[in-house]
């Protein structure tokens, strides 16, 4: 049963990633002979369907890419283009994890008589056997598993670290294209040394997707409390709840109306130093990537979306310390901020 569970957990990292972009990893390597699929499954080392697959690639990504230059028009074409693409998710995982039949048998001749036992495939109608089907089916419900949590996390993922809109796409599609790469090589490398192992890579994927999905709703929550807190703040002690949003923006700068002094003008300092390091930011990746100018664009959304993170994430923390700080001063009637 080793070649059954190894295939479907083959197609299952398809779910982690980009489907287009493991298609057409898989359509390369064949093309190349960099793998051998088994008989059926030949066609998608054909030139045929690796372009039909890349069109299909660049329709995902473009709009994504695109959103700077079209943020409305770009955010509603990348939303319809994964919300259908999401459809085909089961049918791109049923064909690697078929594909990865072949690989495994190829990697492992011992597995070469399961074929035929298990009936994976019919050689007489080149169709898939019983055996062949529950693979393609398991490989799809894996894969949409993993696709369904991913699709829950992105957004709140987005939301909660304030990459909502032209930030959070693009990042999301050179990750997911990263991704696909790597675990389509790791899903080969570990198939060299034993299949079982392919089961344990998926395992591995779906416990870290679930634990990022875990992650972006605790940190929504937090979020969504602490927005709540500064509310109730500007209402009972406007200073103080303004100082608290200035923070967020201008490091330091609410210390400074809190009269923290000392704290204030470090915190000011490393903004000013992350405001020049992010315009240096700018020339330095162009001249990095100067060799190959197509990556130009991709490296610098890489490392602005990088940069903004940071910003979002210290912003947050130095305005989360000021709150806590404010919430022990007293009220004008008496009472105290934590308290009420």
């Amino acid at each position: 049963m080793e070649l059954v569970f190894s295939a479907i957990a083959a197609g299952g990292l398809v779910g982690a990633s980009n489907q287009y972009a493991c298609l057409l990893v898989v359509g390369l390597a064949a093309r190349f002979g960099l793998i051998q699929l088994a008989g059926p499954m030949g066609f998608m080392g054909e030139w045929w369907f690796i372009i039909f697959v890349g069109i299909l690639w660049i329709v995902t990504i473009a709009p994504a890419l695109a959103q700077q230059f079209a943020p409305g028009l770009m955010h509603i074409a990348n939303s319809v283009v994964h919300f259908v693409s999401g459809f085909i998710v089961p049918l791109s995982a049923a064909l690697v994890s078929l594909a990865s039949v072949g690989v495994l048998v190829n990697l492992s001749p011992e597995l070469q008589t399961m074929i035929d036992t298990l009936k994976i495939f019919n050689g007489e109608t080149g169709t898939l056997g019983g055996t062949g089907l529950a693979i393609a089916g398991g490989s799809a419900l894996a894969a949409t598993a993993i696709t369904g949590m991913k699709a829950l996390a992105k957004p709140i993922i987005s939301t909660s670290s304030g990459t909502a809109g032209t930030a959070s796409a693009p990042a999301f599609v050179i990750a997911e294209n990263i991704a696909a790469v790597v675990l389509m090589a790791l899903a080969y490398g570990l198939s060299q040394i034993d299949p079982w192992l392919l089961v344990g890579l998926f395992g591995a994927v779906l416990v870290v997707t679930f634990g990022v999905l875990l992650f972006g709703l605790y940190q929504l929550y937090r979020l969504k409390k602490g927005i709540g807190r500064v509310l109730y703040l500007l209402q009972v002690h406007p200073r103080a709840g303004l100082a608290v949003c200035v923070e967020f923006f201008v490091w330091g700068l609410g210390w400074l109306v809190w009269k923290n002094y000392g704290r204030g003008w470090v915190s000011l300092l490393v903004w000013g130093m992350w405001i020049a390091f992010f315009f240096a930011v700018q020339p330095l990746v162009t001249g990095l990537f100067a060799w190959f100018p197509p990556i130009i664009p991709l490296a610098l959304l890489a490392a602005n979306f990088f940069m903004i993170m940071i910003f979002v994430s210290l912003g947050i923390s130095t305005a989360r310390a000021l709150l806590k700080v404010v919430e022990k001063e007293p009220l004008p009637s008496g009472a105290t901020l934590a308290a009420a």
